[in-house]
C-alpha cells in the first residue's frame, strides 16, 4: 500500500493553487467591477432619458457578458495547468479545468499524484466566482425594477 500522507501537503501544489486562486479572483473582481459600473452608467442614462424598454435588453446583454467571465477563467486555469506541465495536453487541461471550476466533476483526474488539491482550489474559485456573479446580477435587477416602475408611472400620467 502506498503511503499517501506525504502527498497531502504538497507545498508546490499549495503555492500553485494559492497563486492561481488569487489571480482568478483578481481577474473576476476587476471584470465584475468594470461590467457593473458600465451597466450602472448605461442604465442610469436610459432611465433618465425615459428609454425604459432598453434597460431590460441591457440587463440581458450584461448577464451574457458576466457569463463570459467564467469561460475566460476556465481558460486561464486550463492554460496554467497546461503551461505548468501538470496536464500536458491543452485540450484535456481545459476540459478538466471546466469540469472542476463548475464542480461538475465528470471525467478523470489527470493531475499527477500529490496535486489533487489543485482540483479543490479550482472548484473553490468557481464557487466564489459564480456566487459573486449571481450577487452582481441580483443587484443589477434593481435598475430593471426601477425602469419598470417608472414606465408604469409614465403610462398612468
Amino acid at each position: 500500500m502506498i503511503n499517501t500522507s506525504e502527498y497531502v501537503f504538497n507545498l508546490d501544489a499549495i503555492i500553485f493553487g494559492g497563486a492561481m486562486l488569487f489571480l482568478i479572483l483578481v481577474i473576476h473582481a476587476s471584470y465584475m467591477f468594470f461590467i457593473s459600473s458600465q451597466y450602472e452608467k448605461i442604465t442610469d442614462k436610459l432611465i433618465a432619458s425615459n428609454r425604459f424598454e432598453l434597460v431590460r435588453m441591457v440587463f440581458f446583454l450584461t448577464a451574457f457578458l458576466l457569463t463570459l467571465s467564467h469561460l475566460f477563467e476556465i481558460f486561464v486555469w486550463g492554460y496554467a495547468l497546461s503551461l505548468s506541465g501538470l496536464i500536458p495536453n491543452a485540450h484535456h487541461a481545459m476540459v478538466f479545468a471546466g469540469s472542476a471550476y463548475t464542480t461538475v466533476g465528470f471525467g478523470t483526474d489527470p493531475l499527477p499524484i500529490g496535486w489533487e488539491l489543485v482540483m479543490v482550489v479550482i472548484a473553490l474559485s468557481g464557487m466564489v466566482a459564480f456566487g459573486w456573479s449571481i450577487s452582481v446580477l441580483f443587484g443589477m435587477t434593481q435598475a430593471v425594477n426601477i425602469a419598470s416602475q417608472k414606465r408604469k408611472e409614465m403610462k398612468s400620467l
